[in-house]
């Protein structure tokens, strides 16, 4: 069954509201336009007109042509042999590498590494290290706390250090690795004795068939299991999971490799490896990339745990066909609560949903119908105050169940690691393989206006729009960085839009390790 599901866009009525992203968190105001030019510059082959560029920018030609002066410095420095006219550009570098270098000489970026390396023994011999001031220091790090703040984590001074929950600390650090296109080759190796761990862990996810495997998953697997053994070889360790799970892989082998390489305890290493293989399958960073059988197999277990029998939202009509594990919206929906009862946090951070994506009556009732269902399965641990909390988070996502009367859907494709600023980056942050969209979704003939297919790097999504005849829109060459998608919106549509909205990470090429 092919489950139309859809976002209701209430655009941003505060556009001078302070709305802060993780990449911006990093990146000033002039080096997030001199992203923006290069953008435009390849969009159009290298040769290209400056006054153009100012006018799409809205900008003043001086500030265009000194944000291009900027560029050529940069590129130069990556490339010898780039040459930047105000009408031409050669160069090797790519945008990726281009971002990733802007990125790698960050402040903020640099400080996060360094809380990871714990290389500095404070922030004044990181300042002293890098040449800056204090001052300028917290000025540049300001946006990022801001993030930090909304994991209730902390930047420790002395030792220069990340303090809070162990599990969200490893989660900030992944998404700041995803979103900065950082290879594993770039974090710090791992110590020899818990190399056959990392191979250990590889090896059971790689081939658990788990998974609907593709590059950027493989990537992003291999990131977040280096970074646990990372942090666990600094002496950090998961603090037990507030509720009982039920899993998808059999640990105890590895929790026999863990007591042999590293003298814990039976207990300790379930702990360990409990939250580890909770993140990497069910958690909302890795459920959508999960084989639908899987998802249908936990279904299964917990609906012998509850009598009635666990429904993920009695009442919600759209949400019915969930324990088949098809259905990618109910997976989410189900690990997004399911993270925020065990966290009390929101996943993803995302100041810009709450002022995007406002609850309706009915988006709360869904939300509450998920929240309430989960409680059964854990009686006398989930409270009220937990089930307020949750309601008002999941509220915003719950939103996505609504249909607006003009039913555009926008079948969503694009590459997570080329496109770092858009809502859909933000709102449905994860992994999901083409294939799930092309099975599930019927073209009606008659219907075919009603459809626009967005793509980055994905051909098959390429192909999918060609074989049915649907308009496309190419995400990465016809959207500016950092263009606010609210506005685009305008300019596709000329009519209430609701978002049919994926998030594709089919890369032909990946992040070398």
């Amino acid at each position: 069954m092919y489950l139309r599901v859809q976002m209701r866009c209430c655009w941003l009525t505060t556009m001078g509201e302070s709305i802060v992203k993780i990449d911006f968190a990093m990146l000033t105001a002039k080096e997030v336009l001199r992203l923006r030019l290069l953008t435009y510059i390849e969009d159009q082959q290298g040769h290209f007109n400056l006054t153009d560029f100012a006018t799409v920018a809205e900008i003043s030609y001086s500030r265009a042509y000194h944000s291009l002066l900027n560029l050529r410095t940069d590129l130069q420095q990556l490339d010898a042999t780039t040459t930047l006219t105000k009408d031409a550009l050669e160069t090797t570098v790519t945008l990726d590498e281009y971002r990733h270098w802007l990125y790698q000489h960050s402040l903020p970026y640099l400080v996060m590494v360094a809380s990871l390396t714990a290389e500095y023994a404070s922030t004044a011999a990181f300042c002293a290290a890098h040449q800056v001031s204090l001052s300028t220091l917290n000025r540049r790090l300001r946006p990022m706390k801001q993030q930090l703040t909304q994991y209730n984590l902390q930047l420790v001074a002395t030792p220069l250090r990340l303090t809070g929950n162990e599990t969200l600390i490893q989660l900030l650090y992944f998404m700041l690795y995803t979103t900065t296109l950082t290879p594993i080759s770039e974090l710090p190796g791992l110590p020899d004795k818990l190399r056959p761990l990392h191979d250990a862990l590889m090896t059971t996810y790689t081939t658990s068939k788990l998974y609907q495997e593709s590059p950027g998953l493989k990537y992003r697997r291999d990131l977040l299991i280096t970074l646990a053994l990372l942090r666990l070889s600094q002496g950090y360790r998961y603090p037990a999971l507030r509720l009982p799970l039920a899993h998808l892989t059999d640990l105890r082998q590895l929790a026999t490799q863990f007591q042999q390489q590293l003298g814990d305890t039976p207990q300790q290493a379930l702990t360990e490896l409990a939250t580890l293989d909770y993140l990497l399958t069910t958690s909302p960073y890795f459920v959508r990339a999960l084989q639908p059988d899987a998802m249908s197999r936990l279904y299964r277990g917990l609906r012998q745990r509850t009598t009635p029998a666990y429904e993920l939202a009695p009442g919600v009509v759209e949400l019915a066909d969930f324990a088949t594990g098809h259905d990618w919206f109910a997976n989410w929906l189900f690990a997004l609560c399911q993270f925020m009862l065990l966290f009390k946090v929101d996943p993803f951070m995302r100041a810009e949903i709450t002022a995007l994506y406002r609850p309706t009556p009915e988006s709360t009732a869904a939300g509450t119908a998920i929240i309430t269902s989960m409680g059964s399965l854990y009686p006398q641990q989930v409270g009220v105050a937990d089930q307020r909390l949750i309601q008002k988070y999941l509220s915003k996502y719950t939103n996505g169940l609504s249909l607006t009367a003009a039913k555009v859907e926008i079948l969503v494709s694009h590459d997570m690691y080329g496109v770092t600023t858009d809502i859909f980056n933000r709102l449905l942050s994860g992994v999901v393989h083409v294939s799930l969209l092309t099975e599930q979704t019927a073209i009606v003939d008659h219907q075919r206006a009603n459809y626009l297919v967005i793509y980055g790097v994905d051909e098959a999504a390429v192909s999918f729009a060609q074989r049915h005849h649907l308009e496309t829109f190419h995400w990465i060459k016809e959207l500016d960085y950092g263009e606010n998608f609210d506005r685009l919106l305008r300019t596709l549509r000329h009519h209430e839009l609701s978002l049919f909205a994926l998030d594709f990470n089919n890369r032909g090429t990946h992040l070398e390790s």
